[in-house]
């Protein structure tokens, strides 16, 4: 009998050892198989690993190695840890708080479809958080792709913005509605760009305009405007390099195609050479001001009362003038009232003459301003 309560005194001995050493609860074992499998490169293990050590489940809490791995989930494309480290960086309790960083991760992850990063992301733009431009429509446009999804709470944000401001919700829609067909239809391409520098409806973005710009010319060679605008991007740098080389080739090509706005730039550069080329200039401005532009309209006005590239004619420059004066061109406002001001070309009539300087003034033309200062 003593024999056998001291054998099932050390089968309860080895036992306690055998549980103290070897035994592994469930949530130590799952643990160890993520680590297992996040090693081998799995992108949910990391991330579910990346979980246990955040929040010492299954292992001892390390927010270092939780940080690591969920950032090596997130460059192997996990949206899930994508959407969790911009959370992190928002909230700032594991790190520093760093919202631009958050942003990163949410913009990736939105795009990839994630609903709840492109709710929050909605959130940053219409609140302008992490570096973001405030933007309701593309606030908007976030929100109605997370509703897409079935996502109960951005179904209701949405419908109660669409309530709110009918017109921006419609706008939005129609956006990502061209924004579908961009790869097959080069006006849907051309719309989608105008939008995306413009800043409207959506947030401004260059390099994508810049990108739908190349599209649309790229997929129809008749379209003068695509070239027009991808010229004025590399010209300015906008969304690309500055190159003056594809500036002037994209205006050539445009202007071929009778572009008014293309003919007044190779107008204006003829005009400005040194020396100045005046029969060219003319050429090209006169072409873009018959067809209602109303820069042109200025210049072809200017320069047949200056008889530079042509006959001097001040009733044809008067004509040229209140043709641009009209579509609100504060310059040629001016020139035209100082006409009427003086008689030049018609008969004098400061009454109007002071009425046009008045429009330029309004218009924000200085040189309007200071002559009615001096009055």
């Amino acid at each position: 009998m003593r024999k056998f309560l001291l054998f099932l005194l050390l089968l309860g001995v080895g036992a306690g050892v055998y549980y103290f050493y070897f035994y592994k609860t469930p949530e130590v074992r799952a643990f160890e198989q993520n680590l297992a499998q996040a090693k081998q490169g799995n992108a949910s293990a990391m991330f579910q690993a990346g979980l246990g050590y955040e929040k010492g489940v299954g292992t001892p809490q390390n927010n270092a190695q939780a940080i690591e791995l969920f950032r090596q989930a997130a460059s192997a494309g996990n949206t899930e840890a994508m959407y969790h480290l911009a959370k992190i960086y928002e909230e700032g309790k594991m790190v520093p708080q760093d919202l631009e960083e958050a942003v990163v991760y949410l913009q990736i992850a939105a795009a990839q479809g994630d609903a709840n990063a492109q709710i929050a992301l909605s959130r940053y733009f219409q609140e302008g958080k992490g570096g973001l431009t405030a933007s309701e429509g593309e606030a908007l446009l976030w929100l109605s792709r997370a509703a897409k999804q079935n996502n109960a709470g951005a179904a209701q944000a949405l419908k109660e913005a669409q309530e709110k401001n009918p017109e921006l919700y419609e706008a939005v829609m129609n956006f990502e509605e061209n924004l579908a067909g961009v790869a097959e239809d080069a006006q849907k391409a051309f719309v989608v760009a105008d939008a995306y520098r413009k800043g409207n409806p959506v947030a401004r973005n260059d390099e994508e305009a810049f990108k739908l710009f190349k599209t649309a010319w790229e997929k129809d060679p008749t379209l003068s405007q695509a070239a027009v605008e991808l010229a004025e991007m590399y010209r300015l740098g906008e969304g690309t390099e500055k190159n003056d080389e594809n500036v002037l080739s994209l205006y050539a090509k445009a202007a071929e195609l009778k572009n008014p706005q293309a003919q007044y730039f190779l107008g204006k550069r003829s005009y400005e050479e040194n020396p100045p080329n005046y029969q060219d200039a003319f050429a090209w401005l006169s072409n873009s001001a018959a067809q209602g532009y109303a820069p042109a309209q200025y210049m072809t006005g200017y320069m047949l009362l200056q008889g530079q590239g042509t006959a001097r004619s001040l009733p044809m420059a008067v004509d040229f003038f209140t043709k641009s004066a009209e579509q609100e061109f504060a310059p040629a406002q001016y020139v035209l009232g100082q006409m009427y001001w003086k008689g030049l070309g018609v008969k004098k009539n400061t009454e109007q003459g002071r009425s046009w300087i008045e429009k330029a003034a309004a218009n924000g033309n200085e040189s309007a301003q200071t002559f009615l200062a001096n009055l």
